[in-house]
């Protein structure tokens, strides 16, 4: 007897292991690099996208010079080499307002938060919304900068089932893409989520030892987006 409730005890725990394995996301087959290297292509294929940009924690300077900070930016992208971005900045006295500031071939271009009006501005180093999906930014760091690369598994990402990547980039090669806000000489926790057939990714994530970090969120991939070379106001008139 005592046999018998042995040998049932055993076909129902595993029948209940069967179970709950089933019941388990199952993990990607292949490596991380190569999970990576994919994501590297969708990404330099991209013909559009969508993005917000946030800043965890301390804020990241917008214009270190005269004290402008932020927080976050809603973006668009257009291949090869435009972006927009709407940006609520800090000024040095605490004011909040909303700019615009624009990424395009002719260079780079801000609003004015009260006239609207756009002015020609020289290249800032601390935040270039053109960089993150050149071969050289985002691309490049996935195929030749994460070390010790690995799938964590399937997870849930803005309703949508994403494929969970991790590993380690140095500052020095995240600095350019997020501004010089990292110690080049340290490693970084990145996590990355991608859409797993297409490759395509979802969300990006630098995570900081004082608890402040970068998120990259991604939607609308490949539709339609305008982003027009922003028009100058004229220049007042020569005094007589």
């Amino acid at each position: 007897m005592r046999r018998r409730l042995l040998a049932s005890a055993l076909v129902a725990g595993c029948a209940s292991s069967a179970l709950l394995a089933a019941q388990q996301p199952r993990v990607a087959q292949g490596s991380a690099q190569a999970f990576l290297n994919r994501t590297a292509d969708a990404i330099a294929a991209l013909k559009s996208t969508r993005f917000a940009l946030k800043r965890e924690g301390t804020p990241a300077f917008l214009d270190e010079k005269n004290g402008v900070t932020f927080t976050g930016a809603d973006c668009v992208y257009a291949a090869p080499d435009r972006v927009s971005c709407n940006v609520k900045v800090s000024l040095r006295n605490g004011t909040i307002v909303q700019m615009t500031r624009v990424w395009v071939p002719e260079g780079t271009f801000q609003s004015n938060p009260l006239t609207r009006q756009f002015a020609k501005i020289p290249a800032d180093a601390n935040f270039n919304g053109s960089v993150l999906f050149a071969t050289t930014g985002i691309p490049d760091i996935l195929r030749t900068a994460v070390q010790k690369s690995q799938v964590v598994g399937k997870e849930t990402i803005q309703n949508r089932a994403s494929l969970h990547l991790k590993g380690e980039v140095s500052g020095e090669r995240l600095n350019p893409l997020i501004g010089a806000t990292l110690k080049p000489e340290l490693m970084y926790p990145v996590d990355l989520w991608i859409d797993e057939p297409s490759a395509n990714p979802a969300q990006l994530h630098v995570a900081e030892p004082d608890g402040s970090g970068w998120l990259i969120e991604l939607a609308g991939i490949n539709e339609p987006v305008d982003i027009p070379t922003p028009r100058l106001p004229p220049p007042p008139p020569a005094r007589p």
